[in-house]
């Protein structure tokens, strides 16, 4: 969307730091932190959207049922989805190191699924679609 990509480009924004990250900083240790609300490049974005999904078709949205089904969203979201998740995710950063984006990307991701690495024969083919 324009507006979230002219809010992140905002120094303030890009500079800003999480409690729990000037917390960890303070303390003396290291922490990596995915970019904030990025669905392409954070997994639990999309683990949180799963969720979301299970509570919005079994849910009326009383206070009641949905402290109920919350709970219950967030644990049906089973393990090996998760880790998909997670594999699509590193699917995308490792395109967008190579300098592929945008449009590209998501057809790259939905012609190549494997996790490992960009095939020759991908990279290549993305060249065509640039070039032209």
């Amino acid at each position: 969307c324009c507006a979230h990509r002219v809010i992140s480009l905002e120094p303030d924004f890009i500079a800003q730091k999480g409690t729990i990250e000037e917390l960890i900083e303070n303390a003396g240790h290291k922490c990596i932190f995915f970019p904030k609300f990025h669905c392409e490049l954070n997994f639990i974005e999309r683990y949180w959207d799963a969720a979301k999904r299970y509570s919005r078709e079994n849910c009326d949205y009383l206070w009641e049922r949905l402290q109920k089904i919350v709970p219950e969203s967030l644990n049906l979201v089973n393990l090996t989805t998760i880790r998909k998740f997670s594999r699509k995710i590193w699917r995308y950063i490792d395109f967008y190191r190579k300098g592929i984006d945008g449009k590209l990307v998501e057809y790259t991701i939905k012609k190549y699924k494997s996790y490992r690495r960009i095939p020759e024969c991908v990279l290549e083919e993305l060249n065509k679609f640039t070039n032209d």
